[in-house]
């Protein structure tokens, strides 16, 4: 096999008739908001109740386990704000 023949990404591909773009796909009517809502909420939870064994996890070498909780917390927050953003704007687009 010749450099040329690998040079070109195209090559071996057989070139069809022309094509159309697809339509743009239509959003989805869930909005996401009560997953990510409950997602955040059962992050929170697990970070309080990290907090009840404390003492444990630190003794234990797992205290990531509640920096882990907290920062899925404040991810979901970000989540949250992002999701309701976009329910709002697809709202706004329909009525």
């Amino acid at each position: 096999m010749s450099a040329s023949a690998n040079s070109d990404p195209a090559a071996g591909i057989a070139a069809g008739p022309a094509s159309t773009d697809p339509p743009a796909p239509q959003p989805l009517p869930y909005d996401g908001v009560v997953s990510v809502a409950v997602g955040t909420v059962l992050w929170a939870v697990a970070a309080l109740v990290m907090l009840v064994f404390l003492g444990d996890l630190r003794d234990d070498g797992h205290l990531w386990w509640l920096a882990t909780a907290i920062c899925g917390f404040g991810l979901g927050l970000a989540g949250l704000w992002i999701v309701i953003r976009r329910r709002n704007r697809l709202r706004g687009r329909q009525g």
